[in-house]
């Protein structure tokens, strides 16, 4: 049995063109179906894309629940401690430790990045960047990001630091 092309696009024709008997219903119930399947799948899709949605705010408000607990958990002087650190004049303590630690004209460049401060110094040994980093974390002031680069001085190394300085919180 041979399918005939021509005889299948006539038929076709004809039940599209509404000239076959019960066409027209055909077609009406062909769309009407055709139409709530996209109405499902939409309505699907909108309900898996809120049920991500809430799950992840669902998530975000556990994190929120679990910092006001250990928050609340805190000792009061613990307390004044973290908001004090949040108040430290980062450009004023960096000023302070570097005069402490003469690095003077070493100090390449300072400048504002809104709460922190963005420094480079240069021709440090490791032990004076050691001491730098804890002379600032003394006084409530982090190392947020830093790029290190070392280089060669004889038999030891000199370090020039560019480095993100902002409050410890």
């Amino acid at each position: 049995m041979a399918l005939n092309f021509e005889h299948v696009l006539n038929n076709a024709r004809s039940v599209v063109q509404g000239e076959a008997p019960g066409s027209v219903k055909f077609l009406a119930v062909s769309l009407l179906m055709l139409a709530v399947w996209v109405g499902v799948s939409m309505v699907g899709n909108w309900t898996k894309q809120s049920q991500t949605d809430l799950n992840t705010q669902q998530g975000r408000w556990r994190t929120l629940l679990m910092l006001a607990n250990e928050y609340k958990n805190l000792s009061p002087s613990q307390r004044e401690n973290t908001t004090s650190n949040a108040n430290v004049d980062v450009p004023a303590v960096f000023a302070q430790v570097s005069e402490r630690m003469q690095l003077g004209s070493r100090v390449n460049r300072i400048t504002p990045d809104g709460r922190n401060q963005s420094v480079e110094i240069n021709r440090l040994y490791a032990e004076e960047l050691a001491e730098l980093q804890r002379q600032l974390a003394s006084r409530g002031v982090r190392f947020i990001a830093a790029e290190l680069r070392a280089l060669p001085a004889g038999s030891e190394r000199l370090m020039t630091i560019s480095a993100i300085i902002g409050p410890m919180n």
